[in-house]
């Protein structure tokens, strides 16, 4: 990410039943960009909201913050107008994130990839070498409700976000 941080290669796993990951991955990524970084935030599960606020928010950015979404993750497609780009399949994004946007960006933030690794669509071993090969100076977040040991020793800071009061609401 920035010189400012104390680990400038830090992975940092959002994790539990509770809600509030995403956001913290965004507040993660407004500090990032307000330091002159640039980061890539992909989407591993279609968001609730057809058009989620930070999706919004991002495209006031411009190249700083791109937003990808996975056509294949979602119900209507037609939302995915509103992100600066859309891949087909979520193998489409990760080879994408581990080639491409690893070397273009500050902060890479890959929400909602947990229920990937759980079904295995998405290798563990496969995540754990895209954060073995992260350049320096690049920082990534997961998110999801729960995450392998291999992950969770791998990364510099995790926090359980735990339901304690929550209204009833559609989950992902």
């Amino acid at each position: 990410m920035n010189k400012e941080r104390a680990s400038k290669d830090e992975v940092i796993v959002f994790t539990g039943s509770g809600r509030g990951k995403t956001t913290a991955a965004v507040g993660v990524t407004f500090r990032t960009i307000s330091r002159g970084g640039k980061v890539i935030f992909i989407y591993f599960t279609g968001p609730l909201d057809c058009i989620p606020g930070e999706v919004k928010v991002a495209a006031k950015f411009g190249n700083n913050w791109r937003m990808i979404g996975i056509r294949s993750e979602v119900k209507d497609v037609t939302y995915l107008h509103s992100f600066t780009e859309s891949v087909n399949t979520v193998r489409e994004a990760l080879n994408m994130a581990q080639q491409l946007w690893l070397y273009e960006c500050d902060l890479l933030v890959l929400d909602g990839i947990s229920p990937h690794l759980t079904r295995g669509s998405i290798d563990v071993a496969e995540l754990l070498a895209i954060i073995d090969n992260c350049p320096k100076n690049t920082g990534i977040v997961l998110t999801g409700t729960s995450f392998p040991e291999s992950i969770i020793q791998k990364a510099g800071l995790v926090t359980e976000f735990k339901e304690i009061k929550h209204p009833k609401t559609e989950r992902r």
